[in-house]
């Protein structure tokens, strides 16, 4: 009788655990999540594209004129002053004759001098007759004072004797044209090597003060009319471009204040926007997304001795203040969950999570605006999830 009960009191604990362990299953268990307050205090709406620091004023220094570039000694980042020489161009050296055209400049030399011979021989044969034609006006001259000869008679000669004088000019400056051809043809044979430089060198000097950005080329050459030999710029006077979508640029403004962040130090450096460019331009994102973008130009405002250390092209991280608050009631942005058409949080009430909607004002990445459904110190889940509904209850985490 004894064993028999014992078997029934075995059996029916047995059981008993079972339903126990049921029961304890289907029971709603306690969820872990994080708990935030919410807090009142300074929130900014911002928008964060990448920039990069550019010259206000850059000056390229190009060659005035095409010449022979002397060695440019000047290295990237040294300072130059107004005024002080940067770039030497002497006057272009004259081409290597080859065996075909030194025979052909010999050629001409030949020709030149026999033409000289000529003019000169001219130029005798026309003073002869300027000297014959001169005594024998001399001659009609006395007869015609005298009445011996007729006036027309006299007027003959004299023209005769005029041209002939000016035949005689003529032919002189025939001479002259003749030698200068031959010095000319004497000179395409004359050695003009780079030893041999003739002191008109062009000095070309930096427009202002600033340093040396870049050398476009050190060593020495021929250079064309305009070539660019290199870039002088003040470091102290740069500026911010940023590429932000246009949609984006609708809500910049001119004044709009900017925070630079991630530019090489923990400090933020503050800006305010000078420019917002009237048209856009298409580029392609890392992602292959074709986007319309907007420059935007910002000054910065920080006192140059924090950014001294910054030059042209820089990378820094730009957030445009597009709205600002002071004393704003605000919760974390992962809090909200649409229910509905409208957005909700879970409210700590009792150990559970109470449904509650609210009405959401300004928001940013990571936190947002309550403008009526919370109040100041209240408890709320931070990160809701699907294992979270009303009434769940719930602890923190901490």
């Amino acid at each position: 009788m004894n064993g028999l009960l014992r078997r029934k009191i075995l059996i029916i604990s047995v059981i008993l655990i079972v339903v126990f362990l049921l029961i304890y299953g289907f029971l709603p268990k306690t969820q872990a999540v994080d708990v935030v307050s919410v807090t009142r205090g300074p929130l900014q709406i911002t928008i964060e594209e990448e920039g990069r620091t550019r010259l206000k004023e850059r000056f390229i220094i190009s060659a005035p004129t095409a010449g022979y570039m002397r060695r440019i000694n000047a290295k990237v980042g040294d300072t130059v002053k107004n005024g002080q020489v940067v770039a030497v161009l002497e006057p272009l050296q004259s081409q290597a004759l080859d065996s075909r055209s030194r025979a052909t400049a010999q050629t001409l030399v030949s020709s030149a001098e026999a033409s000289l011979g000529a003019a000169v021989e001219r130029e005798r044969v026309t003073t002869a007759d300027a000297g014959y034609l001169e005594q024998r006006r001399e001659r009609l001259k006395a007869l015609y004072d005298k009445g011996s000869i007729a006036k027309d008679q006299f007027d003959q000669i004299n023209s005769e004797a005029q041209k002939a004088r000016a035949l005689q000019r003529s032919a002189a400056a025939e001479v002259n044209v003749a030698k200068s051809e031959l010095e000319r043809t004497k000179v395409t044979l004359r050695d003009f090597s780079a030893g041999k430089r003739d002191g008109n060198a062009v000095d070309v000097a930096s427009p202002v003060n600033g340093a040396v950005f870049r050398v476009y080329r050190e060593s020495e050459g021929a250079v064309n009319a305009g070539e660019p030999l290199m870039d002088i710029g003040d470091s102290k006077n740069l500026e911010v471009r940023v590429e932000v979508l246009s949609s984006d640029a609708v809500k910049i403004k001119k004044g709009t204040e900017v925070l630079f962040k991630r530019w090489g130090s923990d400090e933020t450096l503050t800006g305010k926007v000078r420019l917002v460019e009237p048209a856009g331009f298409t580029k392609i994102s890392s992602l292959g997304v074709e986007e319309q973008r907007v420059l935007v130009i910002v000054d910065i405002t920080s006192p140059p001795d924090k950014w001294s250390v910054l030059g042209d092209g820089f990378r820094m991280e730009a957030h445009f203040i597009i709205w600002e608050g002071k004393n704003i009631l605000q919760i974390p942005a992962s809090a909200l969950f649409r229910s509905g058409t409208k957005w909700a949080v879970f409210v700590e009430e009792r150990g559970k999570a109470r449904n509650r909607v609210v009405e959401v004002g300004q928001r940013n990445g990571l936190a947002a605006e309550i403008i009526s459904g919370l109040k100041e110190n209240e408890k709320i889940v931070a990160y809701p999830d699907d294992s979270i509904s009303n009434g769940t209850k719930i602890r923190s985490r901490k």
